[in-house]
């Protein structure tokens, strides 16, 4: 079997894997795929509530503050369902690794895939809630798919690095959860980098906070916020891109003892 046979195969089961991920997701529930929609949509109205209202946080001129939370919610779900799916990905397949040989790296790969499917349809929300709100997409719109390549790089990257080491370590699965809440309130999801006092100590690491950047840049793209600024561009594909390499290679290290583990 040559390469090009190889890829296609695998290409085909990375993609069957997702979409069982999705049916299985939401198989047993009542409103079924909605719920990709719903849980960040309640998300955003219940947040929007605390932080307009009682903390007077605000978002982009001319955008209600609930839109301006539900988009980032959208591009930060991406991130965050796909790093906790992955971490358990491997060690809730057991039963299918030791059945059939694949390179297991497919599966952190149809995690982040399935939860993609995921944000697909909470955009189709979000077109729907700015057209009732007759808001225009903003004139650099198309810029949200080079900032998803290098955002799907990132996530893909730590998927590899939480699958491999949960297969060590059961409790990464568990602290991941907890550090991925910490990251979004430390990230420009509730509010944008510019309303960050600049005295703040921790504002520094927002700038190198990859995921973070990456995720207002796709909503100021989205809403018609500021513009690109190149420099953080090139720093969040560098980490990125890192990121990946690093995950990959930790995953590769750790592949030879999964069937030993599990």
């Amino acid at each position: 079997m040559n390469k090009w046979e190889d890829f296609r195969r695998y290409r085909d089961l990375v993609i069957a894997l997702a979409l069982r991920d999705v049916k299985m997701r939401y198989q047993l529930t009542v409103l079924g795929l909605y719920w990709a929609i719903i849980n960040p949509l309640l998300t955003a109205l219940i947040m929007g509530f605390i932080f307009e209202k009682i903390f007077r946080a605000s978002g982009l001129e001319g955008v209600p503050y609930v839109i301006y939370l539900f988009t980032g919610l959208t591009f930060w779900n991406l991130f965050a369902n796909s790093v906790t799916t992955a971490a358990n990905c491997l060690t809730g397949q057991a039963a299918l690794l030791s059945k059939q040989y694949f390179p297991r790296i497919i599966l952190p790969i149809a995690s982040v895939l399935a939860r993609f499917v995921d944000m697909l349809l909470s955009m189709v929300a979000v077109f729907i809630i700015l057209y009732i709100y007759d808001i225009s997409v903003g004139p650099y719109a198309w810029q949200i798919v080079g900032l998803l390549i290098i955002q799907l790089i990132f996530t893909l990257g730590m998927s590899f690095l939480v699958s491999s080491l949960n297969v060590l370590f059961r409790d990464v699965s568990q602290i991941v959860t907890i550090l991925l809440a910490l990251w979004m309130y430390l990230s420009p999801i509730f509010y944008s980098f510019n309303q960050i006092p600049g005295d703040l100590s921790f504002k520094n690491y927002i700038l190198y906070n990859a995921i973070g950047q990456i995720v207002d840049m796709e909503r100021n793209a989205l809403l018609g916020g500021p513009g690109l600024n190149l420099d953080i561009l090139l720093v969040s594909f560098g980490i990125s891109c890192a990121t990946f390499f690093f995950g990959y290679v930790v995953f590769k290290r750790i592949e030879p003892l999964i069937a030993e583990v599990m």
